[in-house]
């Protein structure tokens, strides 16, 4: 074998921008030993990519479904994000992979009936987005739920569902924070959803929501609203509460210290203490007394009084259930402000638990909810709890009112409701610096944000209280509006109503609606369409009557008012009424504008923000389901606009009509068909890709009209794997992607023929893993189909012939008169006996082995013992059908052939695609032996030890997908694959699993790989010479523009070509790494990677140290290493990419050896060294000079040997080893190139002898 790049398993592709690889396993109840999900880190590598490509850490992250599925989910280097999923006992269907822009959802199919019906929250399955907020099962052993009940249950909520705990009553939305242990999170699945078609939850819940996490979204600015003139006229929020939810406080700070009323932390393990800085600063900013810089930072109220709730976690983000509870308890402390500088990054419409529970207390005269609009920038981006009608939503302005770009717009999604209300300043806010945060510098510290804005409103809200203490929250937030500064630069759906005016707000006597109900029109649209009115209620507190000048800063007639003159008695109230006329403006409006009063002098005494949405034109688009017969059947349809990253699941019922606006959409469904024979259960893909709406439409997926998808091999196989794969790409690159790991209880897939799309790309895919049969029967010289099921033994080769007996459904009673010892038993399946039982009547009776005939449609797949445990006899399931003739069989005591194999001596990885359409043909692809690529697949080891491996399609437009299967080391396979299209490619990865089978301990990964058809590629796994190297399958070091540098040398990397290795069971028990510039150490630690900053712009040369130890026992070769890298390196261009790979020598060794890493004692050997940079670098550097020594005695004595070049620029050695006395090879090399760069390796027992 060889482990140089040139000679490397498929042919060489030039260098190219990473792809994002996924792969996804699902264990589907097959038999021990067999198949099974990768418990480790397994990635779909993707070999030689552009420099920038190919640095970035890896983040590796468990991740339990409520459904009980486990996500084994990597943020891996570049875009090699790697997932597989472990499905639980009891698991029905398959699970779904779908992508969507920049989120990838994990949807296995029982949940879709409930998402589809809204009662159960999608974002439980984005497996990107748990990931990101900490639920991974690293970080927590729950899953953290907001369970939602009928009104009518609140008084009395049912108990807590099985497998889940009550964590906190949220009487505001009728609701309870529930955490589902995650070891049990089956069991709390199977307690809520009682079957996997259910559009409802039992147990009494009205929906199921994930509990996520929000985060944490003043010398200038508080002159800016005017509030020192509020001080001046006697008010500083004086005896008013004001509850701060947030990263807590430092209560020893000078500016706050006096002004903390009672504290509380609503997150888990954590005291109220501000180690974050978040809290302490917006406190202040309401607050703050300026202590601490001789009043000079003084907050807007420093005479009120704070109410501390501790909701967001020294990293600034905390649960929804906690920020619900802490506002219920804001609420009964007596707040009368509740600022809250935290939000959600997803947009939302006002309907979510947090928004709820602001309405809810709210109501009644509660405290104002002062709520940042967030930070998300764009338009239609403000999340909860900010989205809560009552709320006071609050944007940011900078110190000119310019509006911070920033912060958050209207409209909401969906209801284009009015927010945000109101602005502040949010831009550079100086305030005070908790001094728990390690590292503070100061008592003060600057922050931007609409974090930073909120507390402005909550102060000027606690001095309109203290102004008028009668007034109840509601009517602060409208005078805050109302009293505010115009922005005529920008809309109410921009900024809200204008910038804050503290003193305006305590002196006016003039109060308005803050804002009215936005006017909606849903398409069609008519000249009939009624004129929206709106009342404005304007109230005099003055001694006067005040006649206001009323006009819209629209600038058009569509928005009119009953009166241009209004006249407001003193201590009374007048009303105008707005009318929003649709039939005075286009299609697709969405306006946002103000209602202006101006007193007799021309001064604004009040405004009014108002809103229009007139619907774009819609038209119905009917979707009907329709099965093999052509009548109407049940099922979900996606529905997704071509490059909208949303993708909307549709329950269809025969017939389902929506209304959608003009476009092009894609619709899609996987569903439950009858095959073509009477005992066949199928799966129909139908698809219409392209959808232009334009015109009342109706969509007709048609499994009548599909065709069989089906495969033919060489040699004999049966499937062990099977998956189709649809992506629907825009012009713009954005894909939508649904890909299905089907599972082995369907017996055949059909798909349905589609138009060719005119504007972007589609594509349909099946993927195959055909391999040798596990148990191959024959009874009467007929072969039997069989499928091996759970917990069942697999023999490795084995040949065997039984008599036959037919037990009924091979309950105990059933082996009456029987004589069933030595035999093979025959049943049917039945509910009335349990599959566990079934097993232990058979060996009971002493039975060789068990087959069971299905009593219903399909492929029977079910679990015959516990998880982690087998059967002393295999068992097998047959098909109705094919199982009659086996019935007979035993019936008349034949004799049947039962050959085993549990590890297949050969596979076929087959892939048929279909770009633009899927065609109106057969489905069925046979390829013959001269379109395939032989591979000679070879796997070292001194040992036999059991591991998995798989090799993954990655298709150009993203992931790849598959799981892995057990293997036995060492062994040979021959695997046959097909070229793959375009810059698709395929990926291998193979493991060694620990004695227990519950980690990996040794893992090798490949590039990416290209075959061509009739050419036989050799590869090999886990062979000599293993050592450190830097490969294609993790990411590398490299350089930044921010002056640092991080680091990652794979350190297991065996002989193959193209290889990664790593050993991620122990990696910080063996290995060690230090970087030093010059003498000097910069970095050290466990591990193979680690970082340096503040590193030095001009170029100077570094030293990177690689130590890595194994268990001699366990691995025999390569047990000790000693690398060491120079390279030289610099800052990168400012007008280059920010981060830059930096170039450092490899040193690959290609010797022959036994599959036990074993070379002969006493003969010539020869070895070949060779020496470049990164294979994925352009330009990539060869070694000048090298040397290598050998030793016999594990490294305390060195020969050198000569080293003979080749026109290449690689040397050959060739040297004698002793006959006696020594059992391995010890190497150590050296290579340099002249420009700085050069490596140093001492590889203890690189190879065997024998």
């Amino acid at each position: 074998m060889t482990s140089t790049p040139s000679t490397a398993t498929g042919r060489a592709r030039p260098a190219r921008a990473r792809r994002r690889a996924l792969l996804i396993a699902t264990s589907v109840a097959l038999v021990s030993g067999a198949l099974l999900p990768v418990t480790g880190s397994a990635s779909a590598a993707t070999g030689p990519a552009q420099p920038t490509g190919r640095s970035a850490p890896v983040h590796t992250y468990d991740i339990t479904l409520v459904t009980g599925d486990v996500v084994h989910y990597a943020d891996g280097a570049g875009k090699q994000d790697t997932v597989t999923v472990d499905r639980p006992d009891g698991a029905v269907g398959g699970v779904h992979v779908q992508q969507a822009g920049d989120d990838l959802y994990v949807l296995p199919d029982e949940a879709g009936s409930l998402i589809a019906a809204g009662k159960l929250d999608r974002r439980l399955f984005n497996v990107t987005a748990l990931a990101k907020m900490g639920y991974d099962d690293a970080k927590t052993g729950g899953i953290p739920l907001i369970a939602t009940y009928p009104a009518s249950k609140a008084r009395s909520l049912p108990a807590a569902p099985r497998g889940s705990k009550s964590v906190r009553a949220l009487e505001s939305i009728h609701g309870a924070a529930l955490k589902a242990t995650k070891d049990t999170a089956r069991a709390f699945w199977d307690d809520i959803a009682r079957t996997s078609t259910a559009r409802s939850l039992d147990n009494g819940i009205a929906k199921l929501w994930l509990d996520g996490r929000v985060e944490a979204a003043l010398k200038d600015s508080v002159p800016q609203i005017n509030a020192p003139q509020a001080w001046a006229e006697g008010y500083d929020g004086k005896g008013i509460k004001v509850a701060v939810l947030d990263t807590g406080i430092d209560a020893g700070h000078p500016d706050v210290k006096d002004r903390i009323l009672e504290t509380r932390s609503f997150v888990p393990g954590e005291e109220v203490d501000d180690r974050n800085g978040h809290g302490t600063h917006v406190a202040s900013t309401i607050a703050g007394s300026g202590a601490a810089s001789d009043g000079v930072n003084k907050g807007v109220a420093p005479a009120a009084g704070l109410l501390v709730g501790k909701v967001l976690s020294d990293e600034g983000s905390g649960a929804d259930s906690g920020i619900i509870e802490a506002m219920e308890w804001a609420k009964a402390e007596g707040a009368d402000v509740v600022s809250m500088s935290l939000g959600s990054s997803i947009p939302d419409d006002g309907t979510d638990p947090m928004s709820q529970a602001v309405n809810a207390l709210s109501a009644d005269g509660g405290p104002l909810y002062v709520i940042a609009a967030g930070n998300a920038y764009g338009a239609g981006t403000i999340g909860s709890p900010g989205s809560a009608d009552k709320a006071l939503t609050i944007a940011a302005v900078d110190k000119q009112d310019g509006r911070a770009d920033f912060s958050s717009m209207g409209p909401l999604v969906r209801s284009y409701g009015l927010k945000p209300d109101l602005s502040a300043p949010g831009v550079d806010i100086n305030a005070a610096a908790s001094q728990s945060v390690p590292g503070i510098e100061g008592m003060y510290q600057s922050m931007s944000g609409t974090s930073m804005a909120t507390p402005h409103v909550a102060g000027a809200a606690a001095i309109v209280k203290e102004r008028h203490p009668d007034w109840s929250g509601q009517r602060i937030k409208e005078a805050l509006m109302t009293s505010s500064k115009v922005l005529p630069a920008y809309t109410p759906y921009e900024q809200g109503t204008g910038r804050l005016d503290v003193k305006a707000a305590i002196d006016t006597t003039i109060e308005a609606t803050g804002s009215v109900e936005v006017a909606t029109y849903d398409w069609p649209h008519s000249a009939s369409d009624p004129v929206a009115e709106r009342t404005i209620t304007y109230r005099n507190s003055g001694t006067e009557d005040v006649t206001l000048d009323l006009a819209t800063d629209s600038g058009t007639d569509a928005y009119s008012l009953s009166a241009k003159q209004l006249t407001v008695p003193a201590g009374s109230t007048a009303e105008a009424v707005l009318s929003l006329d649709p039939s005075k403006v286009a299609n697709n409006t969405t306006f946002s504008g103000q209602v202006i009063a101006k007193d007799a002098s021309g001064a604004v005494v009040a405004h009014t923000g108002f809103a229009l949405n007139k619907e774009q034109e819609l038209y119905d688009l009917t979707l009907e389901l329709r099965d093999r017969a052509g009548k109407p059947m049940d099922g979900i349809v996606v529905l997704a606009a071509l490059g909208d990253p949303n993708l909307t699941p549709v329950q269809v019922s025969g017939t389902t009509t929506l209304r959608m606006p003009p476009g092009n959409y894609t619709a899609w469904s996987a569903a439950d068909i009858k095959g073509d024979t009477a005992d066949s259960q199928a799966l129909a893909f139908l698809a219409a890709p392209e959808i232009i709406l334009d015109k009342p439409t109706t969509v007709t997926l048609d499994a009548s009209q599909a065709h069989k998808v089906a495969v033919q091999t060489p040699k004999e196989t049966e499937t062990r794997q099977l998956r189709y794969d649809m992506a629907r790409t825009a012009p713009d690159g954005t894909v939508q992607r649904d890909a299905y790991q089907i599972p082995l209880t369907y017996d055949q897939l059909w798909a349905s023929p589609t138009e060719k799309v005119t504007r972007g790309s589609f594509s349909f895919l099946t993927r195959w893993r055909q391999g040798e049969k596990l148990i191959d029967l024959t009874a009467d010289g007929r072969d039997v189909p069989v499928a091996v099921q759970g917990g069942s033994p697999v023999a490795e080769d084995s040949e065997q012939r039984f008599g036959s007996v037919f037990a009924g459904n091979g309950a105990p009673a059933d082996y009456a008169g029987l004589d069933a010892k030595g035999k093979a038993v025959v049943i049917r399946s039945s509910d009335t006996v349990a599959p566990g039982d079934r097993a232990a009547a058979a060996i009971a009776a002493g039975a060789k082995a068990l087959f069971v005939v299905n009593s219903g449609d399909g492929v029977l797949m079910e679990s015959y013992a516990e998880y982690g445990t087998t059967l002393p006899v295999p068992v097998a399931s047959v098909r109705r059908l094919a199982g009659e003739g086996l019935v007979k069989a035993a019936q008349r005591g034949k004799p049947l052939t039962v050959d085993q194999h549990k590890y297949a001596s050969y596979v076929y990885d087959l892939v048929d695609r279909h770009d633009g359409t899927i065609p109106d043909r057969s489905l069925a692809f046979a390829p013959s032996t001269r379109q395939l690529a032989k591979v000679e697949n070879t796997f070292y080891g001194h040992r036999d030890v059991v591991g998995g491996g798989y090799r993954y399609d990655i298709p150009d437009y993203g992931y790849g997908i598959g799981f892995a299967e057990y293997e036995k080391y060492p062994a040979t396979r021959t695997e046959w694959v097909n070229p793959l299209p375009g810059d698709s490619f395929w990926y291998e990865d193979h493991a060694v699993y620990n004695e227990s089978g519950t980690d990996v301990s040794l893992e090798e990964r490949s590039a990416d790989l290209d075959y061509t058809a009739g050419r036989t590629y050799p590869a090999d796994w886990f062979a000599p010479v293993t050592r450190p190297r830097l490969g294609t399958g993790f990411w590398g070091p490299f350089r930044t523009q921010y002056d640092d540098m991080q680091y990652n040398i794979t350190p297991w990397t065996d002989g193959g070509a193209g290889h990664s290795g790593s050993m991620p069971e122990k990696e910080y028990d063996t290995t060690t790494a230090a970087l030093y510039q010059g003498d000097q150490l910069l970095d050290q630690g466990a591990g193979r990677a680690g970082y340096a900053g503040n590193l030095a712009a001009e170029e100077r040369p570094y030293r990177l140290v690689l130590d890595a130890t194994r268990d001699a026992d366990l691995w025999k070769t390569s047990v000790r290493t000693h690398s060491e890298w120079a390279f030289v390196s610099g800052a990168p261009d400012p007008e280059g990419p920010f981060q830059v790979d930096i170039p450092m020598l490899q040193l690959d060794y290609d010797v022959a050896t036994d599959l036990a890493g074993d070379v002969r004692a006493g003969k010539w050997t020869e070895i070949g060294l060779s020496s470049t940079t990164q294979e994925w670098l352009e330009g990539a550097v060869k070694a000048t000079k090298a040397s290598l020594s050998v030793s016999y005695d594990d490294g305390k004595s060195w020969s050198a040997v000569q080293l003979k070049k080749d026109a290449a620029g690689s040397w050959t050695a060739r040297f004698k080893t002793p006959k006696k006395g020594a059992t391995a090879v010890s190497l150590k090399a050296h290579a340099e190139s002249g420009d700085g760069l050069a490596v140093d390796q001492e590889i203890i027992r690189a190879f065997g002898l024998k």
